[in-house]
């Protein structure tokens, strides 16, 4: 029992690290740092740019669009959740062990892609409470909980869906080019800029499909009041099963192979 804590102890020591480690790796050509302090604000940066995309498109739909039915209460969330999820997803599939890491026994692509998630989540979480605080200072009537269980159910899928892809594609670059194509489709096909309330029956029934689409029409009905028949938030929560049970299964897998 206590060499069980032991090792559950090491495991989570270990993850901290690794995330630690992500956090501050370089991101690209955004690697600002100091020489005191040896931070990468890049970090700040990467967390904060999505806001400014998504405060042009928020500009664009509530002035552009005058009258077309866009609450801003949760409008601005959904492009933060949909440019999340696309981020989080690629950022997964595109993951490789770092070279770093090749000779070290104790981490495996499975602790290091668990750690890579968890540097990711921190960055969504810190523009979805900033999101939070700057429309409160504004007096917006904000649905916390639809929002926060919104939000994490979308991050969730999108690190295992993009664990179940990593270990399907292993970084072949023209399957993971195609699925980029995908992503585009499972946004405009998410009830973000095109709201399935307005769509033909035939083409509504295509965008059920989509468990965002589920995820984000909920959200918005905390909002609104309004509840559609073919809207069911466990459609989503059972997609998030299917691949909570196979992405670990294909990963294990994955990892024996480069081991």
């Amino acid at each position: 029992m206590i060499h069980l804590k032991k090792i559950i102890y090491r495991v989570q020591e270990l993850i901290i690290e690794l995330t630690v480690f992500y956090l501050l790796k370089p991101n690209s050509d955004k690697a600002f740092k100091t020489v005191e302090m040896n931070f990468n604000w890049g970090i700040i940066w990467s967390s904060l740019n999505p806001l400014i995309i998504v405060a042009g498109w928020t500009l664009l739909f509530s002035v552009g669009i005058r009258g077309g039915g866009y609450d801003l209460s949760y409008f601005v969330f959904l492009l933060l959740f949909a440019l999340g999820f696309n981020k989080l997803v690629s950022t997964i599939i595109n993951f490789q062990l770092d070279l770093t890491f090749h000779n070290k026994k104790e981490i495996n692509i499975i602790n290091t892609i668990f750690a890579r998630y968890l540097s990711e989540f921190y960055s969504l979480l810190l523009r979805f409470l900033l999101l939070v605080l700057i429309l409160n200072v504004f007096n917006f009537d904000l649905a916390y909980y639809h929002l926060t269980y919104g939000f994490l159910i979308i991050c969730t899928i999108g690190f295992f869906y993009g664990v179940l892809l990593n270990s399907i594609f292993k970084n072949k670059t023209f399957l993971i080019e195609v699925h980029s194509y995908f992503l585009q489709a499972v946004f405009l096909t998410s009830s973000v800029i095109l709201p399935i309330t307005r769509l033909p029956e035939s083409v509504r029934n295509i965008f059920l499909y989509n468990p965002l689409t589920h995820v984000n029409e909920w959200v918005k009905s905390a909002t609104t009041g309004i509840t559609y028949d073919y809207i069911n938030i466990y459609y989503p929560l059972l997609f998030l099963l299917f691949c909570t049970i196979i992405s670990p299964i294909f990963l294990w897998f994955t990892n024996n192979n480069q081991e």
